[in-house]
């Protein structure tokens, strides 16, 4: 995404994101926090965008054994030469979903999940870096909720909701992308 001009008419419908992507979201593609990415029309319009920056994922014990027991279940063992490497770590490397929005007119249409999985496409191919994860802080609020669109594509919560924040930290493992 070259012309982030894009963004000042841009609306999901989501008031407090809709706010933040006008008037906001420029300055932390301006100062390196995450780079972003575009889906047009076939007029060039702007319909959906994600935006993404490098993470890491902290977990502690009971994580790792939710983790563990996770994995079992969906067939992907650590390999056992690296078991006691990758679970003596505190923190993995992932890559975040830093933003990722779609056109009120588009919304419900599929994009999101086709943006999901470019982003899987990214995350697998990269060659800057390890990827073990991908996190997303999902937004919780009253008049909308990203938990369930997450969890349908593989996300799990590594959190609860928190008084006074309008977040979930969710992360998808390495073998599901």
């Amino acid at each position: 995404m070259h012309d982030l001009s894009a963004l000042k008419n841009f609306e999901c419908g989501i008031p407090k994101m809709d706010a933040f992507i006008q008037n906001s979201l420029h300055l932390s593609i301006e100062n390196h926090y995450c780079l972003p990415y575009a889906c047009e029309d076939e007029q060039g319009k702007l319909v959906a965008f994600f935006a993404l920056s490098f993470d890491s994922l902290s977990l502690d014990e009971d994580d790792k054994a939710d983790l563990a027991l996770d994995l079992d279940i969906k067939g992907y063992p650590i390999e056992s030469r690296y078991s006691e490497t990758f679970y003596g770590k505190s923190r993995y490397p992932a890559l975040e979903i830093a933003y990722l929005a779609v056109s009120k007119e588009y919304r419900k249409s599929g994009i999101g999940s086709t943006l999901l999985n470019a982003i899987f496409d990214i995350a697998k191919s990269q060659r800057v870096a390890g990827c073990q994860f991908i996190t997303v802080e999902a937004l919780v609020t009253n008049e909308y909720s990203a938990v369930g669109f997450y969890a349908k594509s593989g996300f799990s919560q590594g959190e609860l909701l928190k008084a006074g924040k309008e977040t979930i930290l969710m992360f998808a493992i390495a073998q599901d992308f």
